[in-house]
């Protein structure tokens, strides 16, 4: 499982493109495209991010939660408070999910 690391209170952002099994990238004309964060420690903790398609053509989109939602964002301590995200693409009837990844968030240190 791939882990991104990012500092509580800054904002989230990444670009993306999504392919194929051939790595062709897949047009999103049409997509409905969602994605959240979660966590599921003894407190759980659920969060919408935004996602926009940047050029759907070519595949390509971003996922992204402003400043002020990831204050809320629980710090990463060890095994606890991890949070997991993927991305969810439906069209036509049929629903697709990226692999899992995790966010290991850290404590802001310049406040």
């Amino acid at each position: 499982m791939e882990q991104l690391y990012h500092k509580q209170g800054d904002t989230f952002s990444i670009s993306c493109t999504w392919t194929d099994v051939n790595g062709d990238p897949i047009d999103l004309t049409g997509y409905d495209i969602k994605s959240q964060v979660k966590s599921f420690s003894d407190t759980p903790f659920e969060d919408d991010l935004s996602v926009a398609v940047l050029v759907a053509a070519s595949g390509t989109f971003s996922v992204t939660a402003s400043a002020i939602q990831t204050t809320l964002w629980p710090v990463t301590m060890g095994q606890y408070k991890r949070l997991f995200c993927d991305v969810q693409f439906k069209f036509g009837g049929v629903t697709t999910s990226t692999e899992t990844f995790e966010i290991i968030v850290l404590r802001e240190i310049t406040g």
